[in-house]
């Protein structure tokens, strides 16, 4: 299926759909993927600040993932759980990081082991390997190497996933996202290395995360496809079946 024919099965009715909590969900990824699923699933909202223009197939509960009574709570009858609730700066550590990119993480992972959820989708960034530099581009398999405090806590993160797929029956699903900005017709340089990805891409991308049959731990890469990536995309297309429809690879779109 084509990321086209993806997205326009989204539009479906989410009446037999799954159950997926989305914490951080006034943030901007959450946002985004709002928009382009559509009623592809029920939603549960979580996040401590309220969210705009909850529609009939969502539903919003106050959650602060720093607390695991919280994420417990808000788990139950949970199908697919997509942690997206982080601080993406790079601090301040003890005040901020520690609380929302370490213990949630913990806590989101724990939450949904401990209410049966199939699937935890937890976001990492590229920023857990981009310490590396962009060239050759980094493969899914390739061992954390990252850019700051944010960085490592990220790499943390993907070490937990691996940590609760041995452990648990809990299917596990890193994505590593790039920067969630991309545009088609933006004026920007094929040459120069990329690793954002557009709203389309992101929604397709999530959604095959949440889709995807049979899978016990997986590292994908979350971009758009690029001339001169930063990113491999080969490991996430097989085994998501994720195809970029945006990116330098493509021609730029006229307005």
């Amino acid at each position: 299926m084509t990321g086209a024919s993806y997205l326009a099965e989204a539009q479906a009715s989410a009446a037999a759909q799954p159950l997926v909590l989305l914490t951080g969900a006034a943030g901007r990824v959450a946002t985004l993927l709002r928009q382009q699923w559509g009623r592809r699933y029920r939603l549960r909202l979580a996040d401590v600040r309220p969210v705009d223009a909850v529609a009939a197939h969502e539903e919003y509960q106050h959650v602060d993932v720093r607390r695991l009574a919280d994420l417990q709570a808000a788990c139950a009858g949970v199908d697919t759980v997509v942690h997206l609730a982080a601080d993406p700066t790079d601090g301040p550590f003890m005040e901020s990081l520690l609380p929302l990119n370490i213990v949630s993480v913990y806590n989101a992972f724990e939450a949904a082991k401990q209410n049966g959820c199939r699937r935890i989708v937890w976001t990492s960034s590229i920023m857990a390997v981009k310490g590396r530099g962009p060239v050759p581009p980094i493969e899914s398999s390739d061992a954390p190497h990252p850019h700051g405090l944010y960085g490592a806590t990220k790499a943390w993160g993907e070490a937990v996933a691996q940590v609760y797929a041995d452990s648990s029956p809990l299917s596990c699903i890193v994505a590593r996202l790039g920067q969630p900005a991309f545009r088609q017709n933006d004026d920007w340089d094929p040459e120069e290395p990329s690793y954002g990805i557009s709203p389309r891409d992101l929604g397709q991308l999530f959604g095959r995360c949440i889709d995807v049959a049979d899978v016990d731990l997986a590292i994908v890469h979350g971009s758009s496809r690029y001339r001169r990536p930063y990113f491999d995309l080969t490991e996430t297309s097989r085994i998501l079946g994720y195809e970029p429809e945006d990116g330098t690879a493509f021609p730029r779109a006229s307005d």
